[in-house]
């Protein structure tokens, strides 16, 4: 990451100082047109380092599965449970840490719990016998394509949004959107950024973000914006950490999208035979018909004089 960091000045004085979208710091500093992930696949070395910060990064820091913050969204009914209905499918979750961690918090939460991500991170997992014993599976899954875990309870996604810019946001979020069954919800594991005020760490990870990925933190709304764009509300948010604003941001489906995947088709309703003028949307009143004014001598239709 540190090469990244000194072409920040560099970069920025490229773009004529704009908010990276396309592009980032990092791909100056690595000569590069690659996303990081991208890069990455052919340099397994930095990819298993990144894997190791990422695991890291918030060691210390207490777990959200500890109990101190509501988790009821993860509760099945018995019928969720005879069918084996997926309870968490842990999207872009990495080596399966946050799904190791809910276990060992949560034993009275029962279902079944997928974890997904690409074949090269997949790869890494050195503890696949302890994901097995606790009930944990591994499914190979980019998810900017179409998700393959349908009728989840929850889709979990812990720091998978903000490295990303609005419209891949918007890719990932719609795949999910599609798979979701009435009563299923999203959950983002997200800082939540404030308007005014943000710590020393919440503006850390924000340059992070736009040094590496161009992308950033957010805040509530643009939150509420990017969700909404994928078919998707915010029913609640959750912060568990203050000095970092992590957050779990509870959504679910827009209830138009729950109309359209759920409901039955509303009845059609006729319209009424009266004439309507097309301008002011007023019944038009029915003319009447005047009586023919008729010559009394020779009983011809008379002229109409105007």
């Amino acid at each position: 990451m540190t090469p990244a960091y000194q072409a920040i000045p560099e970069y920025l004085s490229n773009t004529r100082y704009a908010n990276p979208t396309d592009s980032a710091p990092f791909n100056l500093a690595y000569n590069t047109d690659m996303r990081v992930f991208e890069w990455r696949k052919h340099n397994p070395k930095n990819a298993e380092a990144g894997q190791a910060f990422m695991a890291a990064q918030r060691m210390g820091q207490r777990s959200v599965w500890d109990g101190q913050t509501s988790v009821k969204e993860f509760e099945m009914s018995p019928e969720d449970l005879q069918n084996g209905r997926v309870m968490m499918c842990d999207v872009g979750g990495g080596l399966g840490h946050q799904c190791v961690e809910f276990r060992k918090y949560r034993p009275d939460l029962q279902g079944r719990i997928i974890t997904e991500d690409l074949e090269l991170v997949q790869n890494m997992i050195s503890n696949r016998e302890e994901l097995s014993s606790m009930d944990i599976s591994l499914q190979t899954h980019n998810f900017m394509e179409e998700q393959p875990i349908k009728g989840a309870k929850v889709y979990y996604l812990r720091n998978v949004i903000h490295n990303w810019n609005d419209e891949p946001s918007k890719t990932i979020l719609s795949q999910i959107s599609k798979a979701m069954a009435q009563d299923s919800v999203v959950i983002l594991d997200e800082v939540v950024m404030p308007h005014m005020g943000a710590s020393w760490k919440q503006t850390s990870m924000d340059l992070a973000m736009m040094t590496m990925l161009a992308a950033k933190e957010r805040k509530q709304d643009e939150f509420e914006k990017l969700l909404n764009g994928a078919g998707l509300t915010i029913r609640e948010i959750r912060t568990y950490d203050e000095d970092y604003g992590d957050s779990l941001i509870i959504a679910e489906l827009l209830p138009a999208r729950v109309d359209e995947k759920f409901e039955e088709p509303a009845a059609v309703v006729e319209q009424s035979p009266a004439r309507v003028d097309e301008k002011f949307e007023e019944p038009v009143a029915k003319e009447e018909s005047l009586p023919a004014m008729v010559d009394e001598k020779s009983g011809e239709p008379a002229a109409v004089v105007v």
